[in-house]
């Protein structure tokens, strides 16, 4: 194979192309060149690296001279990136931003994958097509019949250098790759398509998790929480933000924990199937994944508690309800060591039961019986932990119980219980010398160690009762919060005359929004902060100074973010003139948060529920959508001022234009279009037949796009007011709609999982998705789509529209459906809301983690510098002008104080340092005075101790010399009697040899005595045992004689017994036969029942059909009564207020009101007509259906009779066969003894004779007599199912006639009201 060269600027490549071996043009020499390993081909490597030096210049012997001292594996990596990186430079005087690689052989393959200088560099082999480059177009080209033929073709944006051509693959995903707009071919290297993706920046808030406890730090200046399907470390000194995403198949995050010397931490993944994930702490590395054990039933969908060991090595976590079973893991290992089920806990206190292991490595024992009796008496799991002590004492706190077990030898056991009241209990937590801290719902705090209270606490003053929501331990001590919103520091204390550890309070303080109940704590490894998390989810922080605190000294606590929503968010959108975006959630909060400084610059909270919200492209003014009324807001600095109230009820979609001079907001299944100045409504697009979902502004505010929870899309011309296409289909409900920036192309996604590209009213393309899209976003610039998911997820698509499924990038965002997209005009962020709460803003990338650059001429990059302007009121700037001259000359006059104040303390200064250094000198010279007379006294105390040392050094050589002469003569006296030993020990040895002599020629002659005896022996056994052998020969021949007439005679009774079985057997032949004719009438019967009872629900079906209907049509007459109601109110106020200005109407506005009266008298005579002629079709369409029960309930009956005398007579038999059967086994024991057994045999005839009425089936076939109970129990089963189903159609149609009887009787009251009215 070989390379096409199209230019004069690659030829100087060919050379070096020709020179590789086996001809596979640049790419096969990169190869070669960085990826071979064995040591005959690094010679030819060499050699062609000698060749490329003689293209490219010096500057790759400079490069080897620096790469022979890395690695290999280092040095081939950055050879390969450097190579390829020079080449793409010297072919078009520019490194290439995305290079794919050489082509080559039949399969399409990835030999390595490296970075150099922002280039993801590829090697691919792959054959078959014909990829070229023109001035125009990009085009590619497959042979067809011998022939090149022109498959694939697209412009492209710019000119492209010199005309290459190259060898592609042919399959279609590598096509859809290569011909995408704006990206160029050459050489043996191919630019992919630049794959757009959102890298997760920021997220404004944190998510709910099943226990308290969420919150965790990792060092003093960086905590860990979960945000969606996210666990996100924050440093709080410096702002930034580190994601560890979910796994794929996890729908949210139930528990999270960190091991107490922070060096993993546990997330707990809530899924069809849970699991446990161990990550790194510190390299956000995933070490283990921990499933349930095989015994759970997966009923339960999350763990709900987890805790760590104080080793770290274990993990104890409590699977949530209505399974309720305890693991104890080893989580390095992977090991479940035990579990514990919870739902047997009544039977677990009164025996072994309560105890469950892990025997062998992969399984466990489970108590499987789990019920909601079971789950009541062991009451809500709340929270676990391990003492930190003992890693074997896991404590588990339920709302009625505290318990702690034990693991030992491969078992949980139950160490203690307390019981308590329902709902008493509500945390804990280990303290000093294995004592437990338990908090209650009265306030209680209750210290034990092993079952025993040995301390009560009261949290708060005396006479409060709140309840103790969270505990945790210090060295000093405990923590304790209540919902109240207060915090109580107890310290640790030695009683005296106990001896005993006790707690005493030592402070206590109110949160800054005081009532709002606390959630969780966290407190620093130094112990010197305490970050508290709030019911609404803000988090508090605190610095512990101790010193601060013994004083008594006020701490208080600060916010460590800016608080964020703490339930759904459904609404968002972004400023065009400033770095903001407004939100709005069912907390009643509207925020506006700065992107840029990420934080969150106005909040506030209103009595009523916002439902939408825009912002205007200024930043000036923001639309909030009510459900009385539509208010359009002034942003102020710090707050929101209300300036126009518009009669838009219950508005869920409002967009400011982007020119900002009109609105939309959709009123129910209506968009108003109006000023943004004069606030009139300019005009109306009506066409949706159900509710507005989403609105979509082009660029040029030209066209409108909206989508409807009728399957409607429309393309709306803003200047005429009319539609310009349409799209509908009304099984699928439309969530969200956009549009490019021409507004030629449409994307919508709904509720059938189809993401659709619409051109002109039809559907161009549309892809299937596994899971429902609820959101869409195209960026501004038109090279980006993003979208959402119902599960959270967001979705980086490939964008122009491929029409592949499969051709997205999957990110794990959030945790519940995705309700609002947005991007900024800048197209730098993607910011995501979500029913949890969180606000998470993308950071938007390439693949290669670079920015998407703006054109510079584009029109939305114009005066792409935010502004800075802010709105004040003149009151407000007034006083705040006020203030400033007020503070200025308070500033004035502090300085001159200050100066005085400044001259006092320098005269007073001075004076005391004159005092002082008098008083100095005077001490300096007495001192000199006693440091000359210790310097006497300790030269003479130095000759003198002179003088002791050589006294005792004397005195110790003589005792020296002493010592050793007594030491010597000693180990004389020891030599001696040494030598004395040693000739006693060699006379002992020789008399040992001597009795060892004599002991072993005993032993032989003995032995010669034993061998003779037993030989005699042995030939007297010999001969009796031929004697037995004689008399066993005789017995066996006279049992074979008496073997064979046995088995003559049993021949004979057993051809005597089946003669007489085989006639039985036809007799119940016969029967079974009358019984299957029976049974075939009974079918028929069954099948008929069957149809009469699907007649009668397709007929209930219709009933319920027509009182949805007439349901629907009372509805609709209530709202239009009621907004008719509200209409004429506010006209009766607008006529009071202008009474004067049109009293010369009074006497024609009498004249209309009496027209009037007449009119609503002949129009509840109408109404009142039409009702009752519906109430005449329901009589009768009930009497119809009572006349069909009837007839339902006699044909049941007379089942019902059937069913009881086939089962009564199934019982008879059944009871028969089994005294058969116990009678029969009782006389097969009898086999080896023909005459006892022939008894028996005769004993069972007589009593279970041919013709008995009670023995029908007790001599039929085996195979028959199956059948025939088979059939039995399968009539009996489908009658009991038919009987429930008559049962419950005939309730269903009682209950349903009932409620059309009072909605009736209700009508027919309204209607008189309004008749007498």
């Amino acid at each position: 194979m070989s390379v096409c060269w199209h230019c004069a600027a690659c030829q100087r490549f060919v050379r070096v192309c020709e020179l590789t071996a086996e001809g596979r043009g640049w790419g096969g020499f990169a190869a070669n060149l960085s990826l071979t390993t064995t040591a005959s081909r690094r010679r030819r490597r060499r050699e062609r690296w000698e060749v490329f030096c003689s293209v490219v210049g010096s500057e790759a012997e400079t490069k080897w001279s620096v790469w022979r001292r890395d690695g290999k594996k280092e040095r081939d990596r950055a050879m390969e990136a450097w190579i390829i990186f020079r080449a793409s430079t010297i072919l078009f005087k520019h490194p290439a931003p995305q290079l794919g690689g050489f082509f080559n052989g039949n399969s399409f393959k990835h030999a390595a994958s490296y970075e150099m200088h922002q280039s993801k560099i590829a090697f691919i082999q792959c054959s078959a097509s014909l990829l070229s480059t023109t001035s125009k177009a990009i085009r590619l080209f497959q042979p067809v019949d011998g022939a090149p033929s022109s498959i694939l073709a697209h412009p492209v944006p710019h000119q492209p250098p010199p005309v290459l051509a190259m060898l592609v693959p042919p399959p279609t995903p590598l096509l859809s790759r290569v011909v995408v707009f704006g990206f160029l071919v050459f050489g043996a290297f191919v630019y992919f398509p630049e794959k757009l993706s959102g890298v997760r920046s920021h997220v404004f808030g944190l998510t709910v998790t099943a226990t308290p406890e969420n919150i965790f730090y990792v060092d003093e200046s960086t905590i860990i929480f979960p945000a969606g399907c996210n666990v996100v470390v924050a440093d709080v000194d410096q702002g930034s933000q580190k994601f560890i995403p979910a796994t794929e198949k996890a729908e949210a995050i139930s528990a999270l924990t960190v091991s107490p010397d922070r060096h993993i931490f546990a997330v707990a993944e809530r899924a069809a199937r849970p699991s446990l994930v161990i990550y790194d702490l510190h390299s956000f590395r995933k070490r283990r994944t921990l499933p349930p054990c095989p015994e759970s039933q997966g009923v339960a969908k999350e763990f709900t508690s987890m805790a760590f060991s104080a080793d770290g090595r274990y993990l104890a976590a409590q699977l949530g309800s209505p399974e309720l079973i305890l693991h104890y893991y080893s989580w390095e290992k992977g090991r479940l060591l035990a579990t514990f089920n919870f739902s047997s806990i009544a039977t677990a206190l009164s025996g072994p039961a309560m105890q469950s292991s892990v025997p062998p490595p992969s399984q466990s024992v489970v108590n499987k019986s789990i019920g909601p009796a079971a789950v009541a008496a062991s009451g809500d799991i709340l929270q676990i932990a391990i003492c930190p002590n003992d890693s074997c004492q896991i404590s588990v706190l339920a709302d009625t119980s505290f318990r702690v077990f034990r693991y030992s030898e491969g078992f949980i056991k139950l160490s203690f219980e307390r019981k308590g009241m329902p709902k008493e209990f509500t945390c804990h937590c280990w303290m000093f010398n294995d004592r437990i801290a338990v908090g209650t719902s009265d306030g209680r705090i209750l210290v034990c160690t092993m079952g025993e209270v040995l301390q009560e606490l009261r949290f708060g003053p005396a006479g409060t009762f709140t309840a103790v929501s969270f505990m945790i331990h210090m060295s000093r001590g405990l923590i304790v919060s209540s919902k109240s919103g207060h915090v109580e520091v107890m310290e640790r204390f030695l009683e005296t005359e106990a001896k005993v550890e006790r707690l005493k309070l030592l402070w206590r303080m109110a949160t800054p929004d005081e009532g709002s109940p606390i959630r969780s704590m966290a407190i620093s490894g130094s112990e010197g902060s305490l970050l508290v998390c709030l019911e609404n989810y803000q988090l508090l922080k605190m610095a512990l100074a101790w010193s601060e605190i013994m004083k008594g000294e006020d701490i208080k606590f600060e916010p460590l973010f800016h608080p964020s929503h703490h339930s759904a968010i459904t609404g968002l959108d972004v400023c065009c003139r400033k770095p903001l975006l407004a939100t709005c959630g069912t907390d009643r909060s509207v925020r506006i948060w700065n992107y840029h400084t990420r934080i969150c610059e106005l909040c506030k909270i209103f009595p009523e529920e916002p439902f939408s919200v825009s912002l205007h492209p200024s930043g000036l003014y923001i639309l909030v959508g009510f459900s009385d009324k539509l208010r359009l807001f002034n942003v102020l600095i710090d707050d929101f001022r209300l300036f126009k109230e518009i009669g838009i009820r219950s508005c869920r979609e409002c967009s400011f234009s982007n020119g900002g001079h009109i609105f939309a907001a959709a009123y129910g299944n209506t968009i108003q279009i109006y000023s943004t100045w004069t606030f009139d409504n300019i005009g109306n697009l009506k066409g949706h037949n159900g509710k507005v979902k989403s609105i979509h502004w082009t660029p040029d505010d030209s066209v409108l796009i909206s989508s409807g929870a009728d399957g409607a899309v429309y393309t709306w011309l803003v200047r005429d007011f009319k539609r310009e296409s349409e799209h509908i289909l009304k099984s699928c409900s439309y969530t969200s709609a956009v549009c490019t920036p021409d507004g030629k192309l449409v994307y919508a996604v709904g509720s059938d999982k189809l993401m659709k590209e619409i051109s002109e009213s039809t559907v161009t393309h549309q892809v299937e998705s596994n899971v429902t899209l609820t959101q869409l976003a195209i960026s501004n610039s038109g090279r980006m789509m993003f979208a959402g998911t119902l599960t959270g997820q967001v979705r980086s698509i490939k964008y122009p529209f491929s029409g592949n499924s499969e051709d997205y990038q999957e990110h794990q965002a959030h945790s519940a459906a995705v309700t609002k997209f947005k991007i900024s005009y800048d197209d730098q962020y993607l910011f995501s809301v979500a029913d949890d709460g969180c606000l998470f803003m993308y950071k938007i990338a390439d693949k290669d983690d670079r920015s998407i650059k703006r054109d510079r001429g584009s029109k939305r990059n114009q005066g792409s510098e935010f502004a800075d302007e802010i709105l004040i009121t003149k009151s407000d700037l007034e006083e705040k002008t006020v203030l400033m001259s007020e503070l200025q000359r308070s500033l004035e006059e502090l300085k001159l104080e200050h100066e005085y104040q400044l001259r006092l303390k320098d005269m007073n200064f001075n004076e005391k340092l004159k005092e002082i250094t008098e008083k100095y000198s005077q001490e300096i010279e007495a001192l000199k005075i006693s440091t000359s007379v210790l310097r006497t006294e300790k030269d003479k105390e130095e000759v003198r101790h002179e003088e002791e040392l050589q006294a005792l050094k004397s005195r110790q050589m003589n005792e020296l010399h002493d010592v050793e002469a007594k030491y010597n003569q000693n180990l004389m006296e020891e030599y001696e009697k040494f030598q004395a030993l040693q000739q006693n020990a060699v006379q002992k040895q020789e008399s040992w040899q001597k009795q060892m002599r004599d002991y072993d020629s005993e032993t032989q002659r003995q032995l010669s005595d034993t061998q003779a005896e037993a030989e005699a022996r042995l030939n007297q056994k010999a001969s009796e045992a031929a004697k037995l052998q004689a008399e066993m020969q005789q017995q066996l021949e006279e049992f074979e004689e008496m073997t064979r007439q046995n088995d003559d005679d049993i021949d004979s009774e057993v051809t005597l017994v089946q003669n007489r079985y085989e006639k039985r057997v036809r007799v119940e032949r016969e029967e079974g036969a009358r019984l299957k004719g029976e049974n075939g009438l009974m079918r028929k019967k069954f099948n008929s029942l069957n149809k009469d009872i699907e007649d009668n629900k397709a007929e209930i079906l219709r009933a319920k059909e027509d009182e949805k209907r007439l349901r629907a049509v009372i509805a609709s007459l209530e709202k239009e009564i009621a907004s008719f109601k509200k209409e004429m109110a506010e006209r009766d106020e607008m006529i009071q207020d202008k009474e004067r200005r049109v009293y010369d109407l009074k006497k024609k506005n009498q004249e209309l009101e009496k027209f009037k009266f007449v009119l609503d008298y002949r129009i509840k005579e109408l109404k009142q007509q039409d009702i009752n002629i519906e109430l005449e079709i329901l009589s009768k369409q009930k009497a119809l259906f009572e006349s069909e029960i009837n007839s339902l309930n006699e044909s049941l009956e007379t089942a019902k009779q059937e069913y009881n005398k086939e089962h009564r007579k199934y019982q008879d038999y059944t009871h028969y066969s089994k005294a058969f059967r116990t009678d029969l086994h009782d006389a097969i024991q009898y086999i080896q003894e023909p005459p006892i057994l022939k008894k028996h045999a005769e004993q069972l005839s007589r009593k279970y004779r041919i013709g008995s009425a009670d023995s029908v089936t007790s001599g039929m076939e085996p195979e028959v007599k199956w059948e025939y109970l088979r059939q039995q129990d399968m009539l009996k089963e489908q009658i009991f199912e038919l009987r429930a189903k008559v049962e419950n159609g005939a309730n269903k149609f009682r209950a349903d006639n009932i409620r059309s009887m009072m909605d009736n009787q209700g009508l027919i009251g309204y209607g008189a009201a309004l008749v007498i009215s």
